[in-house]
């Protein structure tokens, strides 16, 4: 069934994205520096992984994910993973989806939300979001490098057994509804937004005393 696209969606998600943003801001830590030489004449030690390097660390290991990696059969050529990325300000958002269901949110300054895959409604998203992107590939272009957009910009990388593709929009764009990468972006805010409402459930019925049930969300600051 097509997906429709009200045009004041884009609008919407776009909001959405600004308010993780400056929530993302306030929480984000000092980094670190390097530890003193432990005796004179002694180098000095390696500075423990700040969050910003986790991060894109975690961002380089999904690209360079394979098919093989999720279990999916050769001879395939349907895209299996997708990265959303969306720069506000000095700040990037990216999230990552692949076949499986699995769904993660990644700051460029450190943190994020990890562990989607371990709820249904997130899981069905993210599935859909992946499947979604075949439609958008014309409009892409293959590559081996990965920039991460530019300042205002949406940059999409698709990731398929014949390697991965990828572009770069305007907003501006992405307030047509006919367009597929409107649809792509789309798709993506929804499986935001179960990430979101999963972690609000969490934190809601939260007690010392016992588990929560389906898993956890990693909330924004605790991605590892």
């Amino acid at each position: 069934m097509a997906l429709l696209i009200h045009p004041i969606e884009p609008i919407a998600v776009i909001a959405l994205v600004v308010i993780l943003y400056y929530m993302r801001r306030k929480q984000n830590p000092p980094t670190p520096k390097a530890a003193k030489p432990a005796y004179p004449g002694a180098p000095p030690s390696r500075p423990k992984e700040t969050p910003q390097d986790v991060s894109a660390k975690l961002r380089r290991q999904a690209l360079q994910t394979t098919a093989k990696n999720l279990g999916i059969e050769p001879g395939s050529t349907d895209p299996y993973g997708l990265l959303m990325e969306i720069a506000i300000q000095a700040e990037v958002v990216t999230l990552v989806c692949f076949a499986d269901g699995d769904a993660s949110l990644y700051y460029k300054t450190g943190g994020g939300m990890t562990g989607g895959i371990s709820h249904e409604s997130v899981r069905n998203h993210a599935k859909e979001l992946v499947v979604l992107a075949r439609k958008a590939l014309p409009k892409m272009i293959k590559t081996t490098d990965y920039p991460l957009p530019g300042p205002d910009k949406v940059r999409f990388y698709v990731l398929t057994p014949q390697g991965v593709f990828t572009t770069e929009t305007s907003r501006q764009v992405l307030s047509s509804p006919q367009n597929d990468l409107a649809r792509l972006f789309s798709s993506g805010q929804e499986v935001v937004a179960q990430m979101r409402q999963v972690k609000e459930e969490r934190a809601a019925s939260f007690t010392p005393k016992g588990p929560v049930p389906g898993g956890p969300i990693v909330p924004t600051g605790d991605v590892s």
